[in-house]
C-alpha cells in the first residue's frame, strides 16, 4: 500500500490553556510527527474536516458547549472512519472515568494521558493511535477500490444491456425480413409443384409425381419451421403485460378462435371452473393451443383423441393440464422434448419447436412447464402443464 498524504497523519492539539500546545507540539515534531496546535475545538473543525491521524485535546477544551462540537465532529466522519481519540487529564484515578462522562467512548477509540506528561509516553501513544488510524486508511482505499470496481462493472452492465437491446432490435428485423423474404419463395415453390400435379400429373410418369409431391411437401415443412421460429422469436423478445386472467374465458378463446381445435372440440373435455391466474393472455392461448394442437396430432392410430383440460391449485401457484390417451412419451424424454427442434422421433410430425414455445411462454410469465407420464403403460395417459401465479 501506498505512503498516505501527510495531511493523513496529521496529530490535530486542542489545548485553550497554559504551556500545553505549544510543548505538546514540539515534543511531536521533534520525534517526526506532524502536528497543529488549535486554541479551541471550533477552530480544530475545518481542519479535521480535511482530514488527520488524531485529535490530541485536553480536558479543558471540552468545558460548556465546545463537548459537543466536538461529538458533532466525531458524528460526521463517513462509514470507515473512526479518528483516535487521545484526551490528557490531569489529576488520579477520580479522573479515569472522563472519556466516558464525556461521551466518547462509543463514538471513537479513546486513549488516557495523565499529567504530568513524559514524552515517551505521550509518543507511543501517538504512535499506536496512528497504526490504529493506518488500518483504517486500508479499509478507505479497499472501499475506493470496490467503489470504482462497481462503477466500471455498472458501465460495462449499461453497455452490454444497450448492445443487448440493439442485438434484440436486430432480431426482430431480420423476423420480419425472414417473413416477407424467405416464405415468399417456398409458397411459390409449393405453390408451382402443386400446379404441374394438378395440371399435368396423367402426362407424369410416377417416379415424376411422387418427386414432385416431395418438392410440395418439403416447401411446405420449411414455411411452417419459418412461422414456427417467427412465433419463437416474438414470444421471446415480446413485452408481456401481466394481468389476472380468467382461465374459463382463455380456454374457451383458443377452442372457438383455432379451426383445427375447434373441428375437434368433441375430443376435448373442460373441467370447469379453472381458477383464475396471474399471466399474458396471448401468451397462455399460445401455451393452450399447442399443447391441444399436439395432444390431437399424436394421437394414437385408429383411436378418438380422448383430452382433457383441468386444473389444480398448488401452493401460490395454479397448475394448467392438458392430458391426452395419444402415443405417449418416454419418461426418459420429458425434458429433452421442450428444447428446440426436439421431436419425439424422426418420423413425428411437426417442427420440434411448438414445446419450445410452450415453456419459453411460461418463463417469460414467471412460470414453468413440464409434462407428467400417467402411472401404468407408458401409451396410457400423459399430462403437459403449466404453472403460474394463482390470482387470489
Amino acid at each position: 500500500m501506498a505512503p498516505h498524504p501527510q495531511i493523513d497523519r496529521r496529530i490535530l492539539v486542542v489545548a485553550p490553556t497554559g504551556a500545553d500546545a505549544s510543548n505538546v507540539v514540539r515534543i511531536l515534531k521533534e520525534h517526526g510527527f506532524e502536528a497543529e496546535a488549535f486554541r479551541d475545538i471550533s477552530r480544530l473543525v475545518e481542519a479535521f474536516i480535511h482530514g488527520c491521524g488524531v485529535v490530541l485535546i485536553t480536558e479543558e477544551a471540552l468545558l460548556g458547549k465546545q463537548s459537543a462540537v466536538l461529538g458533532n465532529v466525531l458524528d460526521s466522519q463517513p462509514k470507515w472512519s473512526n479518528v483516535p481519540l487521545v484526551l490528557i487529564t490531569s489529576g488520579g484515578a477520580e479522573k479515569a472515568g472522563v472519556n466516558k462522562r464525556r461521551g466518547f467512548a462509543n463514538r471513537v477509540p479513546v486513549t488516557m494521558l495523565e499529567r504530568p506528561l513524559r514524552t515517551s509516553t505521550l509518543t507511543s501513544a501517538i504512535e499506536a493511535a496512528l497504526a490504529s488510524r493506518e488500518q483504517q486508511y486500508e479499509i478507505r482505499d479497499l472501499l475506493l477500490e470496490r467503489e470504482a470496481i462497481l462503477n466500471s462493472l455498472e458501465a460495462r452492465v449499461t453497455e452490454r444491456t444497450a448492445n443487448l437491446t440493439a442485438m434484440i432490435h436486430e432480431m426482430e428485423s431480420f423476423s420480419y425480413s425472414v417473413s416477407h423474404d424467405l416464405r415468399a419463395p417456398l409458397r411459390v415453390i409449393f405453390g408451382y409443384a402443386d400446379a404441374v400435379l394438378e395440371d399435368y400429373a396423367a402426362e407424369l410418369p410416377e417416379e415424376g409425381r411422387r418427386l414432385l409431391q416431395k418438392i410440395s411437401n418439403a416447401a411446405r415443412r420449411m414455411d411452417r419451421l419459418t412461422q414456427d421460429l417467427l412465433a419463437y422469436t416474438r414470444v421471446a423478445n415480446g413485452e408481456v403485460t401481466m394481468e389476472p386472467l380468467n382461465v374459463d374465458d382463455i380456454v374457451e378463446h383458443v377452442l372457438e378462435g383455432y379451426p383445427s381445435i375447434q373441428e375437434a372440440r368433441h375430443y376435448i373435455r373442460v373441467e370447469k371452473p379453472l381458477g383464475s391466474c396471474v399471466g399474458h393472455a396471448p401468451s397462455l392461448e399460445q401455451i393452450l393451443s399447442n399443447l391441444l394442437d399436439n395432444a390431437l396430432k399424436f394421437a394414437r392410430p385408429g383411436v378418438p383423441p380422448d383430452i382433457v383440460i383441468s386444473s389444480a391449485p398448488i401452493g401460490d401457484r395454479l397448475r394448467l393440464s392438458v392430458t391426452d390417451r395419444g402415443i405417449g412419451i418416454d419418461p426418459k424424454n420429458a425434458q429433452r422434448i421442450f428444447g428446440m427442434f426436439e421431436r419425439i422421433g424422426n418420423e413425428a410430425p411437426g417442427t420440434g419447436i411448438g414445446l419450445a414455445i410452450v415453456r419459453k411462454c411460461a418463463q417469460r410469465m414467471n412460470g414453468k412447464a413440464g409434462l407428467t407420464p400417467q402411472a401404468g403403460d407408458r401409451h396410457d395417459r400423459t399430462e403437459f402443464w403449466v404453472e403460474l401465479e394463482r390470482n387470489k
